[in-house]
C-alpha cells in the first residue's frame, strides 16, 4: 500500500506499507480478525508497525499495539486514544479496526442511484458512548454490499471526515483498490493506493504477535 498524506498547501508525504489480515471467526469464539500494518518507507517511519485484534462482542474494545523502532518499544494504544491520528494520517486508530454489526444501531435513511448502482444510505450510531464518532453514514452497494462512501460526524452533529473507497474484484473477493480519507475541517487528506493483493497465504498465528511487531512476519 502506498500512502499519500496531503496538506492544503499542496505539500505531500509518501509512505509505503504492507498490511496482513486474517479472519478468525471460524476458529475463535471471541475474535473477529487480526490485522498487522508494517511501514517499509521512508526511513523515518520504517519498521513502525500496528497490530489490531478485533473482537466479536460489541462491548469489547479492540486491542491495539504500536511498535516504535526509534524507542525499540511496543506500546499499547489506550482506548481513550483510539480517535487519535495514526502516524500523522487522517485515519484514526479506530478507523483501522473491524466493526461488528452489533456495535452500532442502524437506520435506513434512503436509497440512491449513482453510476447505475443502487445504494442504500444507512446511519450507524455506536452503542459505545466513548466512540470517537457520534455517528457514521454508510453508502452500501445493494448488489455487492461494498461500501464506497462513509461520512463521520462528531458529537455536535458536524461532518468531520469523509472516506471514499474504490473496490475491485480479486479472484472473486471484493477488495479495496484505493481509499481516500478527507478531513473536511482542516482540508488535509490521506489517500491509500493498494498496489497488490494476495489471498490465502495461510499466515500463522504468530504473524499477529508482539514478536511480529518487533521482528517482522515469520
Amino acid at each position: 500500500m502506498i500512502w499519500h498524506l496531503r496538506e492544503p498547501s499542496g505539500r505531500e508525504r509518501v509512505r509505503e506499507t504492507r498490511s496482513y489480515w486474517r479472519d478468525y471467526r471460524d476458529r475463535d469464539p471471541q475474535l473477529r480478525s487480526k490485522r498487522l500494518i508494517v511501514f517499509d518507507a521512508p526511513p523515518d517511519v520504517r519498521e513502525t508497525a500496528l497490530l489490531v485484534w478485533s473482537y466479536r462482542e460489541a462491548d469489547v474494545d479492540d486491542d491495539r499495539w504500536i511498535y516504535l523502532p526509534a524507542l525499540r518499544k511496543v506500546r499499547r494504544v489506550a482506548g481513550k486514544d483510539r480517535g487519535r491520528s495514526f502516524t500523522g494520517s487522517e485515519f484514526s486508530y479506530d478507523d483501522l479496526g473491524d466493526r461488528e454489526l452489533d456495535e452500532d444501531t442502524h437506520v435506513l435513511l434512503r436509497t440512491e442511484t449513482a453510476d447505475g448502482r443502487e445504494l442504500r444510505v444507512v446511519e450507524s450510531t455506536p452503542r459505545d458512548r466513548n466512540s470517537p464518532y457520534a455517528r457514521r453514514v454508510h453508502w452500501v452497494d445493494a448488489l455487492t454490499f461494498t461500501v464506497p462512501r462513509i461520512e463521520y460526524y462528531d458529537d455536535h452533529g458536524r461532518l468531520a471526515k469523509v472516506l471514499t473507497i474504490d473496490w475491485r474484484d480479486v479472484s472473486g473477493v471484493w477488495d479495496w483498490s484505493r481509499l481516500r480519507m478527507e478531513n473536511v475541517r482542516s482540508g488535509r487528506s490521506t489517500e491509500v493506493e493498494v498496489t497488490e493483493v494476495v489471498h490465502g497465504l495461510g499466515l500463522p498465528d504468530d504473524a499477529f504477535s508482539e514478536s511480529a511487531l518487533r521482528f517482522g512476519v515469520p
